[in-house]
Parts: structure tokens; C-alpha cells; sequence
């Protein structure tokens, strides 16, 4: 398009191309209507979504290297202390930070009564982690092959500073250089496609969720959510305008491509270069605006900081915690105010092995059931996007603030904090009393393992049939000696024993129609007989084995175990489920009960079963 130089400036800008970031946002909300409307058919986007991940992922681990040791290798030692030192005090601000909001959620959850339950998934659990190989490179090519990132900065940060003494460095630093300024080139290239991956990996995901009920889930969810927003959009960016000369619109403006990107790939990772190179261009910016400070040092900050500060826990990762506390008030099991200098200092501590290795610490730690976790698996496919919204504006915080600071010229000034700080924790306080409000009078899911299962119903076509609650006084002997099939067969009825109140196998629900496991399979089989049901009640095993191949019943639908004695009086069918024998126990005291060894060396031992011998 050719524009005039002598059209008017306000249309010229009109006819100017929209910006990058503007094009990923269109993507972003292009994704989301694409996914509601057409479903599962945009599956197939995926495949386009994961290769821009790869494409962006080609440069992330190779920047991180050259950016560290090129940085620091161009600093004195003294230079190095005093940015390690700032930045430090930087990350420490924001974790406090992270930790007051997270000790402060419980004000936001309602007053609900705790009757709630949740399964054990079938994931495994988490292996534990390698601390040693996490941080420590000893083979650097492992690490690099495996994407240890912990372990790639801590080598590129050895190297660095070893350079800093080494007299003849200018030529492996100008190498090194120019590598990044490649590795930049590429990231460029690979950032004009955001908007089309973006919508590729947005449409998908909107078309193939599972929406399920979320109950109870969803105060975690819009408290995460919330929370993680006013972070990300308020106080950090807020943060950083209050303490450097960075105006509080630029930030938002400069960061808005990379942190959709990061928002819809779900990665911080990948966004670190686009990170760095935003970061930059903000800073010359400011520079030329008349910041004054040497643009050349405060660029090679960048490059220190931000791969630095993505190897330690994040914002993101820190208001995870909150699902701790959400975990106790969902069990009924609230953790006491006593016991939260514990969640914070450990959690700090076990969030440098990720939210796998934290979460379930922290749950047998405060003595709150392990399965938890899996709970955690289930909303988090939600919340970590936003998690990694929030995580990228951290890792912008460390490195705008901690450049600054490296200046001097970090402004602490009394008023405009106090100001910024009433505010935002009057923003915080608000929304969580807000959200507390809401799911107290407007929206309240009170939920019970009870509600659930009688709200069941059977899932296929019922035969006819009968449902006796009480056990008819006589029923007659139509047999005439034929076997049990025989007469079914004859008569086309076939007569079933079960239990009213054996959970889940047989049961009445709230419309008083008997449902179940066992009564669904005592519907199917009379289909393939063609014949109609009578259930006639008995209260136990023993009862059963009284009435089967009576005139009572013909068979027992029951779960029941393929023992010994039981074998004895009834003709079972094979296995519809293999369970393993187990101890029930705290959850917290779980690995006390693993072999056989630790249960056979405690004393004073007393083991509870029930009264049926079937069960020893």
C-alpha cells in the first residue's frame, strides 16, 4: 500500500498495519469462537498450535546460554554482586507478596457445609525429584539434550562470571554475540506467526474441553483466576511504574504479544527471548524519552535477569499454594492459622521441585488427604494458563525493577508506595469478599457423596420388572423340578436377590427406583434371556446363600470377594473388578503401612476389619 505524504497524519495511522500484538489477540478471541462453535471438528488444529511451540522452541535454550555468559561475562565482579544482590531483593519482594495473598484467600471461600468427595484418579505418583540433577550440570550435553533449564543457568552463570577474569575473553564474547543476535533474528521470524498459532492452539483447546459439573472446584478456579488477573494487570505492572521511571501503560503495552502467547501455549519458557527483546526496546524507550542511564548496561541486565529468574519459583507457582488451603476447606479439615508459617516456609522451600513436588509435601505435612493432588491435576488445566500469564510478568518485574535498581535508580518513595500498597490490597480485599458474597447468597453448591449417588439412574432401556422392598410371606414352588434356566426360560421371569442398601452395587435412589452397578448388569442379563425381572430384598450374603436356587431367587447380584468359603456355597461368575487388599490409614501416615516389614515391627498394633470373615 502506498500512503501520500501529503494525507493527513491522523489517517495515515488509520491506514497503518495493526500491530503484532493486536493480530495475537484476535487470534487469541478468533481461537475461542472457532473451538465453541465447531467443537471437535477443529481438533485437528492441534497439529498447528504444536508446531509453532516447536518453532518457538528452537531458540529458547541456546538464548539462554549465550545471554547469560555474554551479560556477564562484559561485567566486573563487583557489577555481578550488585545485580545478584538487587534482583535478589526484587524476587524476595514479589514472594512476599505472593505469600500474603495466599495466606489472606481463605477470607474469599463461603461458609459451605463440608459433605464433599472426590476419586482417586489413576494417575501415578509423582516420582521424587532430583534435586542434584535439577541444579547441578554434571553433564552439561545431558542437560542441555534433556532441557534441564535449573541446571543450563546455573552452568551459563558458572561460565560467565569465570569469564569475567579471563584476559583474553573479547573474542569468544563478539562470538558469542553474534550468535544471539542470530538467535534474535530467528525468535523475530518465529513471532510473526503468533497470531496464527495462537488461534490454532486456542481453537483446539475450546473445541475438545470436557466442561463438567465443577461443583465446589470452581471457588478455587474464580479465585485462582481473579487473583492471578489483578496480579498480572494491576500490582506488577503497578510495582514497577511506582519504582522506575516505566510508565504503567507502557509496560502493559510492550508486554501484550508475549504474554498472549504465553497465556495460550500454557509455557513461560518459550517466551524468554521475546521477553528479553520487549524488555529492551521498552528500556531504550524510556532511554530516549530522557531516563539518562547507560542503555548499553541496562540491556545486558536484561539478558542476566530474565533467564535467571525463571529457574526460581514464580508468582505463578506460589499462588498454587492457595489450593492447599482450598483443600483443607473443601475435606472439612480447614489448616489452622498456627500451622500457616509452616505452609509458607515449606512451600517456598518445595516449590524449587515444581507444584508436583510441593503439593503433595505440603498435604501430608498439614495431615490433609493425599488425593488431594489429583483434585489439583483436574482444575489446573485451568489455572495454568493464567499461572503463566502471571509467571511472565514476574520474570518482567525481576528483570525491569532489578535493572533499575542496578542504576540506582529504583525511586522509594514513601507516599506513592503507601498509596499503591492501600490500593491493591484494598483491590484484593474486595475481590475476595466478592467472591465470598456470591458463592455465599447467590451461587452455593453444597455437595455430598449421597446427593450424587441417588441422583443416579440406570443408563440402558430397563426390562420389566418388579421391586420387592419386603420379602413376600410365600412364594410359590413353580419349578417342577426343572433346573433354574429351565423354568427362566419357561416362564420368561427371572428372579434376582439383592441388597437395598449395599452403596454402589445396589440401592434405591431419590425417585425411589432401584439402581446400581448389579442391578445395571441384572438388566442386561435378563435382556439377552428375554425375560422380565423379580427382585426380591435379602440383608446378607448369608441370607443369600439361604434363598439361591430356591424359589426365592435364582441368582445374587452382589459384589462380593471370590473366597474360599464363599465358593463353597455359590456358582460365581468370573470377575467384574480386581481389587487389591489394602489398609486403610491416614494419609499422612501411609508410608508407615508399605511393606510388610514396617507392620510386622510395630508394637501395640491393633488392625479393625469387618465383622464378614469373607473380607480376612
Amino acid at each position: 500500500m502506498v500512503v501520500s505524504k501529503n494525507m493527513p497524519e491522523a489517517i495515515q495511522k488509520r491506514k497503518r498495519r495493526i500491530g503484532l500484538a493486536t493480530q495475537v489477540f484476535i487470534g487469541l478471541g478468533l481461537g475461542i469462537i472457532f473451538g465453541v462453535f465447531f467443537g471437535e471438528e477443529v481438533a485437528f488444529l492441534k497439529i498447528g498450535g504444536d508446531a509453532f511451540i516447536a518453532l518457538l522452541q528452537i531458540t529458547v535454550i541456546p538464548y539462554v546460554v549465550v545471554a547469560l555468559i555474554t551479560s556477564l561475562g562484559r561485567l566486573t565482579l563487583d557489577d555481578a554482586t550488585s545485580l545478584g544482590i538487587k534482583a535478589g531483593s526484587v524476587l524476595l519482594v514479589l514472594w512476599a507478596v505472593g505469600l500474603v495473598v495466599v495466606l489472606a484467600s481463605p477470607l474469599a471461600l463461603p461458609d459451605w457445609p463440608s459433605a464433599t468427595f472426590f476419586s482417586t484418579s489413576q494417575i501415578e505418583e509423582a516420582p521424587t525429584v532430583d534435586f542434584l540433577r535439577l541444579y547441578i550440570p554434571a553433564n552439561i550435553f545431558s542437560s542441555l539434550a534433556n532441557a534441564i533449564v535449573p541446571a543450563i543457568v546455573v552452568f551459563s552463570i558458572l561460565f560467565g562470571l569465570a569469564l569475567i577474569d579471563v584476559s583474553r575473553k573479547d573474542r569468544v564474547l563478539e562470538l558469542l554475540s553474534t550468535v544471539g543476535d542470530t538467535l534474535v533474528t530467528i525468535t523475530g521470524f518465529v513471532g510473526k506467526l503468533a497470531p496464527f498459532g495462537v488461534f490454532a492452539i486456542t481453537a483446539s483447546a475450546a473445541g475438545t474441553i470436557d466442561v463438567a459439573d465443577l461443583g465446589r472446584l470452581q471457588v478455587y478456579i474464580v479465585l485462582y483466576v481473579a487473583v492471578a488477573l489483578i496480579l498480572s494487570f494491576w500490582l506488577i505492572p503497578g510495582l514497577i511504574a511506582t519504582l522506575t521511571p516505566l510508565a504503567y501503560g507502557d509496560v502493559l503495552r510492550t508486554f501484550r504479544g508475549p504474554l498472549i502467547t504465553a497465556f495460550a501455549t500454557g509455557n513461560v519458557l518459550i517466551v524468554l527471548p521475546v521477553l528479553a527483546a520487549d524488555s529492551k526496546e521498552l528500556l531504550a524507550r524510556a532511554n530516549a524519552d530522557g531516563a539518562g542511564e547507560p542503555d548499553e548496561q541496562k540491556q545486558s541486565s536484561i539478558d542476566i535477569l530474565i533467564p535467571a529468574a525463571f529457574p526460581f519459583p514464580n508468582l505463578g507457582a506460589i499462588l498454587a499454594l492457595m489450593f492447599v488451603l482450598f483443600g483443607g476447606w473443601f475435606v472439612g479439615s480447614p489448616v489452622d492459622l498456627v500451622q500457616y508459617p509452616s505452609l509458607a516456609a515449606a512451600g517456598l522451600a518445595s516449590l524449587f521441585g515444581g507444584t508436583v513436588l510441593a503439593l503433595p509435601f505440603l498435604f501430608d505435612l498439614l495431615r490433609l488427604p493425599a488425593d488431594l493432588f489429583q483434585v489439583f491435576v483436574t482444575v489446573d488445566v485451568i489455572g495454568s494458563r493464567f499461572g503463566t500469564l502471571l509467571a511472565a510478568m514476574h520474570i518482567v518485574a525481576v528483570a525491569l525493577i532489578g535493572t533499575y535498581a542496578l542504576q540506582g535508580a529504583v525511586r522509594l518513595r514513601l507516599f506513592p508506595l503507601l498509596r499503591f500498597a492501600v490500593l491493591s490490597a484494598a483491590l484484593i480485599g474486595a475481590t475476595f469478599a466478592g467472591i465470598r458474597a456470591f458463592y455465599t447468597y447467590v451461587y452455593v453448591v453444597p455437595f455430598t457423596m449421597g446427593d450424587l449417588l441417588n441422583s443416579l439412574h440406570l443408563g440402558d432401556k430397563a426390562q420389566p420388572h418388579t421391586v420387592y422392598r419386603d420379602a413376600p410371606a410365600m412364594i410359590a414352588d413353580d419349578a417342577h423340578g426343572r433346573s433354574s434356566l429351565e423354568r427362566i426360560k419357561t416362564q420368561g421371569v427371572l428372579r434376582v436377590c439383592y441388597q437395598p442398601d449395599d452403596y454402589p452395587s445396589s440401592y434405591f435412589n431419590n425417585d425411589g427406583e432401584l439402581v446400581g452397578f448389579d442391578i445395571a448388569l441384572t438388566h442386561r442379563f435378563a435382556k439377552v434371556l428375554q425375560a422380565s425381572i423379580e427382585f426380591f430384598p435379602v440383608r446378607s450374603i448369608d441370607e443369600a446363600g439361604n434363598r439361591i436356587n430356591t424359589p426365592y431367587c435364582d441368582v445374587l447380584m452382589s459384589l462380593i470377594p471370590i473366597v474360599p468359603e464363599l465358593t463353597d456355597r455359590f456358582l460365581m461368575s468370573s470377575p467384574v473388578l480386581d481389587g487389591a487388599v489394602g489398609l486403610i490409614v491416614s494419609d499422612h501416615r501411609r508410608r508407615e503401612f508399605q511393606d510388610w516389614d514396617s507392620i510386622a515391627n510395630r508394637e501395640g498394633l491393633r488392625i479393625a476389619v469387618p465383622k464378614s470373615r469373607a473380607s480376612l
